[in-house]
């Protein structure tokens, strides 16, 4: 047996089913798809057979697999960026005097040979938002005690995703200047893993 609705009643349902969709797209466009962080992400695999020396400490990065797209909220600019990331292995078991901090600003990226603007390593760790929740709380330094050896993640800023893209052709390189020394973590591809020159 069937049962009547009533006009009232399927005017009712159908006019909360219109609220939920129309609160639902809202909440779409809010959220722009994007996670506000990072978070922890699992960082590509380090092929430790070939690495830069700076005297007894030894530095190596993995392929630059890791992507990530940040929120226009939280970035001065204004717009979306697109981020590349990966391990960045900090060897100092064999220095038995000093510990040894690396800096973001120990860091120089190229494209294709040059410094394109906004393109920089961004962050040595995985980082969160500022106190004020309304921009990204970076990790500038890191430090690794003597006879210790660690992994971090290492963030590049490509810059706004109106100019950059996440598909980088050509030649990346990573330049690191360390106590008097430079190496250059050259990636052609950059999923492969870097040669060092």
């Amino acid at each position: 047996m069937s049962e009547l609705i009533t006009r009232r009643t399927f005017l009712k349902a159908t006019g909360a089913a219109a609220l939920v969709a129309a609160a639902g797209s809202m909440l779409v466009g809010c959220g722009e798809g994007y996670g506000a962080t990072p978070g922890n992400p699992t960082l590509p695999t380090i092929d430790t057979g070939t690495f830069a020396t700076f005297g007894s400490t030894y530095v190596d990065m993995g392929p630059l697999t890791g992507t990530w797209v940040s929120r226009t909220t939280y970035e001065s600019d204004g717009w979306r960026h697109n981020y590349l990331y990966t391990g960045l292995s900090i060897d100092n078991s064999y220095n038995t005097t000093s510990s040894v901090t690396i800096s973001t600003s120990n860091f120089t990226c190229k494209h294709n040979g040059t410094t394109e603007s906004g393109l920089k390593v961004c962050s040595l760790g995985n980082f969160g938002l500022n106190s004020a929740g309304t921009g990204f709380k970076y990790v500038s330094s890191v430090t690794v005690a003597k006879g210790d050896r660690k992994t971090f993640p290492i963030y590049i800023d490509l810059g706004p995703v109106n100019t950059t893209s996440l598909n980088v052709r050509g030649v990346f390189t990573v330049e690191l200047k360390l106590g008097g020394k430079t190496a250059t973590f050259k990636y052609q591809p950059i999923y492969d893993d870097p040669t060092i020159e």
